[in-house]
């Protein structure tokens, strides 16, 4: 009676220690390697850039024209481009992003104010379309959220 209880112990504990072993961690598979993470941020900083030139065209002839907040706005945006060119050299450089991608998200919440509130061509909101989901990807590497 004792080895039947000893064998089925033994049956038991390797039940629960076998699947532990061999499974492999889900966050290594889901993991964006550092490259990738890399080239989607260069990827990002272009996109802003084209963005930054569609922006400056469409608050010029929107309701906000020829007032502080038009000019407010311009620079919200240049300052936006600038942080992600230096959040992909400093990742580039460091492979890490701290505090840029932070800095680039807050401006992001700030630049869908103002877009949500003026009314700007198509070509200005297709491109911020654009530029929304790689950030968000970007901040989700870093286990970061954006809404």
């Amino acid at each position: 009676m004792i080895k039947i209880c000893r064998a089925f112990a033994w049956i038991t504990l390797l039940a629960l220690v076998i699947p532990f072993l061999a499974a492999r961690p889900a966050s290594a598979q889901n993991r964006i390697s550092d490259k990738d993470l890399e080239q989607r941020m260069k990827n990002m900083n272009e996109d802003v850039k084209k963005f930054r030139s569609y922006f400056n065209s469409s608050v010029s002839k929107s309701a906000i024209r020829k007032t502080s907040q038009e000019k407010d706005a311009k620079t919200l945006v240049t300052n936006f481009q600038k942080e992600t060119q230096n959040l992909y050299n400093h990742f580039k450089d460091t492979k890490k992003s701290d505090p840029y991608l932070q800095n680039c998200i807050d401006m992001s919440y700030q630049i869908d104010k103002i877009l949500s509130k003026t009314q700007f061509d198509s070509n200005t909101n297709s491109q911020w379309a654009k530029i929304q989901p790689q950030l968000r990807d970007i901040a989700h590497a870093f286990h970061l959220q954006i809404n």
